[in-house]
């Protein structure tokens, strides 16, 4: 029938031996090394996005000049962050801004405008700097530099394409092309 020693040969393991939880505590530690660098370049997206939006307004502003043979501004305020694009027409040698055609557009938290360099006021780091879009296919030689205080990026404009060249880190000088 039931033989009393059987049931003492039948132990339940209700547990978990030191040598399986050291190898889930080392799994888990693996997992969070892989992990944490790539939470590190949550930051790191927001610029490098911003970056790429400045870049394809610049590009869409210069193409929207031509098409509609039109003067586009783009205004960048540094101290607020953000940048707008204005319509504006050339009566003699002066722009009048007649209509503010597109909405002001903020950077996100950290992210900033480091400066912007134009050939004619030089770097810029503070105040409003102006952008000119010209109707014959032509933009205001520029650099603009974004940061949001561990990385930098350079949005780099060819004045005669309007291509921007989206470059990690902080490159002060104009490009000729």
């Amino acid at each position: 029938m039931h033989d009393p020693g059987l049931h003492n040969k039948q132990q339940v393991n209700s547990g978990y031996t030191l040598i399986e939880l050291t190898i889930i505590i080392i799994l888990i530690g693996i997992i969070f090394l892989f992990a944490f660098p790539r939470l590190d370049n949550i930051g790191d997206t927001k610029l490098r996005s911003s970056a790429r939006k400045l870049a394809g307004t610049i590009q869409s502003l210069f193409d929207e000049a031509v098409l509609k043979k039109e003067t586009y501004q783009l205004i960048i305020d540094i101290r607020e962050r953000s940048y707008s694009v204005v319509k504006s027409v050339i009566k003699g040698e002066d722009f009048d801004l007649i209509d503010m055609a597109k909405d002001r557009t903020n950077l996100p938290d950290r992210v900033y405008i480091k400066d912007v360099i134009i050939p004619l006021d030089g770097k810029v780091s503070e105040g409003m700097v102006t952008i000119s879009f010209y109707s014959d296919g032509f933009v205001d030689n520029n650099v603009i530099h974004l940061s949001d205080g561990k990385k930098d990026y350079t949005l780099v404009t060819t004045p005669l394409t309007g291509k921007v060249k989206v470059l990690e880190g902080y490159i002060e000088i104009l490009e000729e092309e």
